[in-house]
This record gives structure tokens, sequence and C-alpha cells, in this order.
């Protein structure tokens, strides 16, 4: 249902956007007194298009310290994951070579983070001395970009490369996990979980914004259709992915991983048309 809602108000934004008026900076001219009003220009739908694209991504999250801000633990990526994001794509160009591409991409990320308690001289209570997370998380992901396109070559074909923002809402948090913790008699116990749903609130932040480059080709098929590949890395900036402090599973305590990034590779295959 919020994918649903989400994508329903992407598309109003769209159709708002093909109908907007383009501002004339020249004011109206007056003769004799009277003001000529002056036609607005609109946008010409001309220039726009629109595609589709599925891609293979790999992703992984990587905290920006070894420590947490504390200096209690010990914080550690431990490999990439494999996922997928598919999405609609809609291009402006003001410009012969250069547009705007934005549209929305529904994407499957996540990573594993690592967190171990440095050892003190007290016996810690209530307490996690150790957390495996194996984050499965989705994306619905609102991409803005400036897009530079070549003259077509000999062959038809032109290349392109693009650079710009995305803000990533997250619409399901899931993690597998193995749990260390000091109960609050300091009896040191375990527990583990299974792809289950992330509870609490903020547990993952529900907004992200990253950086988003790409390069690749375009090829026309025919006068409407034009193939379209490319690879695309999406650098997270801001804010921290996880709170595992907000976090409700089966241990007693709590525990900080220090600062988290999402980032990906993607290999986008699709089409405008």
């Amino acid at each position: 249902m919020k994918q649903a809602l989400l994508i329903v108000i992407l598309f109003c934004s769209f159709t708002t956007l093909t109908n907007a008026q383009i501002y004339d900076p020249n004011p109206p001219t007056t003769i004799d007194g009277a003001s000529i009003r002056q036609n607005k220009k609109k946008l010409d739908i001309g220039k726009m298009r629109f595609g589709a694209y599925v891609a293979p991504i790999v992703t992984w999250m990587q905290p920006t310290s070894t420590k947490d801000e504390d200096g209690n633990y010990k914080v550690r990526s431990n490999g990439s994951k494999m996922g997928y994001m598919w999405g609609l794509m809609a291009e402006y160009y003001f410009a012969e070579n250069y547009g705007i591409a934005t549209g929305f991409h529904l994407s499957k990320e996540g990573g594993e983070i690592i967190t171990d308690l440095i050892p003190s001289s007290a016996t810690p209570t209530s307490t996690v001395k150790y957390a495996n997370m194996k984050y499965n998380l989705q994306y619905l992901d609102l991409p803005f970009a400036l897009k530079l396109r070549s003259d077509e070559f000999k062959n038809k074909m032109s290349i392109f490369a693009q650079v710009g923002l995305t803000l990533k809402i997250n619409i399901s948090k899931k993690s597998s996990y193995i749990i260390n913790y000091y109960d609050e008699t300091g009896t040191l116990k375990s527990v583990d979980g299974d792809n289950e749903i992330l509870k609490g609130a903020l547990a993952i932040n529900p907004v992200l914004l990253e950086l988003n480059l790409g390069a690749g080709i375009e090829y026309p098929i025919t006068n409407k259709l034009s193939f379209y590949t490319g690879i695309f890395f999406n650098n997270g900036f801001l804010p921290d992915v996880t709170n595992p402090e907000n976090y409700s599973l089966q241990y007693k305590g709590t525990f900080k991983d220090g600062t988290v990034r999402l980032n990906s590779f993607a290999l986008r295959v699709g089409i405008f048309f």
C-alpha cells in the first residue's frame, strides 16, 4: 500500500511537470499606456522522453571509522550483497546535448556490519558484546541529475555521463543477525534471527541522500526506441543508515556501530521510448 501511494504521488508530480509553464523573464510591454500581455511559453514536450530499465546491483554498508563515536565498539564491514533494482526514467533536454534526468526506482540493497565490544576491566551488564547484522533493505529512489550526451557517431551510437543526487525513502527493513550479550546479571547469552523485521522507532533512517554518478551508451533501434545501458555508482553521504540503539529485538542492552553509509554499483539495461 505504501509503495502504491508513493508511486501515485510521483506520477502526479510528473503530470504536473509536463503541463508546467516556463517563466518568461521579459516584462510585458506597453504601447500608449496599454499593457500588452505576453504569451507564456509552455514546456516543449518534444524535448522529453521516457524509459524503463532493470539492473543487478552490488551493495555494501561501510562504516566511516573503525570505532563508534564513544570508542566502546570496533566496527567493520563484512562484505557486499547482491541485489536488484528497476525503474522508470524521464529526461528533458534544455539544449541539444544537455538535459535533466529523473524518474523513480525501486531497489533491494543491504550489507553486513560486525560490531565488537572493546574489553574493559569491569564486567558489563545489559550490554551487547558482539553483533553480526546482515541487513536486507528496500528503497524507493528519487534521482535528479544533470545528463551530458554526445552527438551520434557513424554507427549511430552515442555516449553519456551524468551526475546528481538521489533521495532514498526506506520501504522495508529486515535483518538476519547473531548477537552475544551480557544480561542484567553479567551472564553471557546469545540470540539469533533470520530475516526479521527491524522493529523500533527509526531503527533504519527513513530517508537517505546519495551522490549518483553514471556513464554508458545509447543506440537507436527505431525512430522512437533506443537501447540504453550504463554503469552507475551511488555513494551515500548522509545521514547514518542504522540506529542500533533503537532496535527492539530479543536481547537486553544496546550497542552502537558508528557512522554507516550505504553504497552500490548497478549495471542498468533498458530502453527509451
